[in-house]
């Protein structure tokens, strides 16, 4: 009768460790396991979606875009020097002074509609969107004097100050683009018009 009953004891315990053994795997496997990331670094969004780390992120494409340098003559920049210390290596080894210079002379000339020192002043050819080509001073003269450059050219170009000159490695800008000049000397900087009114390098 011991027997039996220490028998019947045994089973019992056994069968109780073994269940609690069953639900302890059990617990342990429907447990959500730890993370060693810290929420600096999970992955996932809200959603609970995967979200590659930023390393593998396509790169941004880049700006092929001109850097365009601006300067008001009447401002100083971080460092205290006047504009005039600008340096304008970037198309010219004329200093701003030069450049700002050549500038205002375009500007009186064309003003003035001396088109012969203007034509001289041109780096031919050049052509426009109608396809007329300009290939030398007689023929710029002869154009601008028929059927000549609209006048909306003129009266902007009247209200544009030398100050507002700026610039970029294909040259320095007169009124927002309507005439740039670059520097085309090998030593000495020589100046001359690549586009005017319309006309365009060919």
């Amino acid at each position: 009768m011991k027997k039996r009953v220490l028998a019947l004891f045994l089973a019992i315990t056994l069968s109780t460790i073994c269940i609690a053994c069953g639900n302890n795997s059990a617990s342990e496997k429907d447990a959500p396991t730890e993370s060693t990331s810290s929420p600096e670094n999970d992955d996932s969004d809200a959603t609970g979606s995967y979200t590659p780390p930023a390393a593998f992120e396509a790169p941004m494409e880049s700006s092929n875009e001109e850097t365009v340098v601006y300067f008001d003559d009447s401002t100083d920049d971080s460092s205290g020097s006047k504009a005039s210390d600008f340096d304008c290596s970037v198309f010219t080894k004329a200093n701003y002074s030069e450049v700002c210079e050549y500038a205002k002379k375009v500007k009186d000339l064309a003003l003035a509609k001396d088109w012969k020192t203007l034509g001289d002043m041109i780096n031919y050819p050049v052509e426009d969107a109608d396809g007329t080509v300009l290939k030398s001073k007689d023929d710029f003269v002869k154009y601008a004097s028929t059927p000549g450059f609209d006048k909306t050219f003129s009266d902007s170009l009247s209200k544009w100050s030398v100050d507002a000159v700026w610039f970029n490695s294909q040259g320095a800008c007169i009124n927002d683009g309507s005439i740039w000049f670059q520097d085309y000397g090998t030593n000495d900087p020589e100046f001359k018009i690549k586009s005017f009114w319309g006309f365009y390098p060919q």
